[in-house]
């Protein structure tokens, strides 16, 4: 797997890109995941869950998304998807995905590659980012480069 990961500070930003997040309609509401589900994360997209190991019914982006808030999810204490996400999945085409913990691709980021996902942000690498401070902090996604 290649996962780089990367950690900038970030005062401002473009928005750039459309908005495209919805729920999906697979996923286990039960909240046991398990990496199967990453594997429905449909082509082209970026998922995330609610719990750890892919646990919950998933959402998905397929553009740059400066603001979480955007997109509704009744399980997560906000309503949104912002600040609500506990692991990730990439099945973009081409380019690695950039989370961002703030609005508009500000404050601390992770990359993560094509095909590649992480089940728990706590969890030690190769399997997560050893950063369990990403725990629930995603507010914003960008495609191929961090901005």
């Amino acid at each position: 797997m290649r996962r780089k990961i990367g950690v900038a500070v970030a005062s401002s930003a473009l928005m750039l890109g459309g908005l495209a997040a919805v729920p999906a309609s697979a996923g286990d509401s039960s909240g046991g995941g398990s990496e199967a589900a990453a594997l429905e994360c449909g082509a082209g997209d970026a998922c995330f869950w609610v719990d750890i190991n892919y646990g919950g019914r998933p959402g998905h982006v397929a553009g740059n998304n400066p603001n979480f808030r955007a997109f509704p999810k009744a399980q997560c204490p906000s309503g949104t998807w912002n600040d609500c996400i506990s692991s990730i999945a990439n099945r973009g085409r081409s380019c690695t995905v950039y989370f961002w913990t703030g609005f508009n691709y500000t404050g601390r980021y992770h990359s993560l590659g094509r095909d590649d996902e992480v089940p728990n942000f706590a969890a030690a690498p190769p399997v997560g980012y050893n950063d369990p401070a990403f725990n629930d902090a995603i507010s914003s996604n960008h495609w191929c480069t961090p901005r």
